[in-house]
């Protein structure tokens, strides 16, 4: 049932444009003079016009990522010399034996602000999280392709540990935490996108460990923002994350992971 809420059930997948719309579609045919079907699809439309603008994913990430920051210097990491940075997902591609690998917009944004803050507080460790939730789909651990892009964005190959097993934000805690002790670290900075990271930080200090946040931005900062009220395709994305972190967040609750 979780599988199936975080791959087929959310707002952005076809799957759920298609049932939400089809079931309105269904009921206004077998129910022509009823007003109610017509207000359902009116609903549909609305909301999914409201979640694919600016301001719809602003108003949505607000609510999980308000009073979140990046760090600007130094002595706002408090000592942590370890930057912590989880995927966010990626999508692998193969013709015969040759397997590329391509991270999603917030691995990349996440990727940068991990280079960004390692630079600032002058890493010893970079660890990229991050396994593959599904194998059948996913050729290679999102940690081998996480890592690729903090090379490039700047990360010394040398400075990069990956921890390739996790498929949940509470198997990243689980399985960096010893990663963490081995190496002697205390303190590390954590990096991941603003809805996820009230999660992650509470999932990484239930374990014990002492993580600072450093969230990701939510856009390229090179790309201009769209028009406030015109649907575009980014911003669908951005609230179907950002339903999910909702939905995950309670979760996450119920089962007792976070403190």
């Amino acid at each position: 049932m979780i599988n199936l809420f975080k791959f087929y059930l959310r707002p952005g997948s076809p799957f759920a444009v298609v049932l939400l719309f089809g079931i309105g579609v269904i009921w206004l045919y077998r129910r022509p003079a009823l007003r109610t079907p017509r207000r359902y699809l009116l609903m549909v439309l609305l909301g999914f016009w409201f979640a694919a603008t600016p301001m719809g994913a602003g108003l949505l990430t607000w609510g999980l990522g308000h009073g979140l920051t990046s760090l600007a210097t130094r002595d706002e990491a408090r000592g942590a010399d370890t930057v912590v940075v989880l995927g966010g997902g990626a999508r692998t591609f193969t013709n015969g034996e040759a397997v590329i690998g391509v991270p999603t917009t917030p691995s990349i944004l996440r990727a940068l602000e991990g280079a960004r803050v390692a630079k600032l507080i002058g890493a010893r460790l970079v660890i990229a999280s991050g396994g593959r939730p599904r194998p059948d789909i996913q050729l290679r651990p999102e940690s081998q392709i996480l890592r690729q892009a903090l090379i490039e964005a700047g990360v010394g190959p040398e400075r990069i540990v990956e921890e390739s097993t996790s498929k949940t934000t509470r198997e990243e805690a689980l399985f960096i935490a010893p990663i963490l002790r081995a190496h002697a670290v205390g303190r590390s900075v954590l990096v991941t996108s603003p809805t996820h990271m009230r999660r992650a930080l509470a999932a990484f200090r239930s374990e014990g460990l002492y993580v600072v946040p450093s969230v990701a931005t939510v856009r390229s900062t090179h790309i201009d923002q769209p028009l406030f009220f015109w649907p575009n395709a980014e911003s669908l994305s951005a609230s179907d994350e950002t339903i999910y972190d909702y939905a995950a967040t309670l979760y996450y609750w119920w089962r007792g992971w976070t403190k």
